[in-house]
């Protein structure tokens, strides 16, 4: 798949979008169909399973079915937008409206760790470590960089550093 495809890279020169979490969306998918599986075999041998099983199914069920539509029609097609002639990022989120995040001048690109995973984020320069934007999927430590991760760093990471230094006009 190529980094256009997976990212759903938009470059028209004064705008440059991405979507940095459509990766998610297969897990999700799986996700979803084996607690519906689950839920629908729980239902029809209803009699058989017990009591605790039941209700394991119905706390966690719903949550995790909802959880998988979050992330397939909402979390996978939130996009960054770099408006290189305003000099200002936007986020667009489905359901809401666009927000402006912050302007080029104030952006600062970091990498954020959680646990064995690590992922790129934006933040404002003041404040990057109490508010910042997820901008990539997640990495796997390691000493060997990650056929994804290297697509990443040449498909936007290239391009965010590059219109960050262009000058104002």
């Amino acid at each position: 798949m190529s980094e256009i495809s997976m990212y759903k890279i938009v470059d028209s020169g004064k705008l440059f979008s991405f979507t940095p979490n459509r990766q998610s969306v297969k897990l999700s998918v799986w996700t979803l169909v084996v607690v519906l599986s689950l839920v629908l075999l729980s239902i029809i041998f209803f009699h058989d399973i017990n009591r605790g099983m039941a209700i394991l199914l119905v706390v966690l069920g719903p949550y995790l079915i909802l959880h998988s539509l979050y992330d397939i029609f909402i979390r996978a097609e939130i996009c960054y937008i770099f408006d290189q002639e305003d000099r200002i990022v936007y986020r667009k989120k489905p359901l809401f409206p666009t927000k402006k995040i912050m302007a080029f001048e104030e952006m600062v690109i970091f990498t954020s760790a959680t646990g064995s995973y690590w992922h790129y984020a934006i933040g404002a320069k003041n404040n990057h470590l109490v508010k910042s934007y997820r901008i990539s999927e997640d990495f796997k430590e390691g000493r060997k960089k990650s056929a994804n991760e290297s697509a990443y760093e040449i498909a936007i990471l290239a391009k965010l550093y590059e219109m960050r230094q262009l000058p104002v006009r």
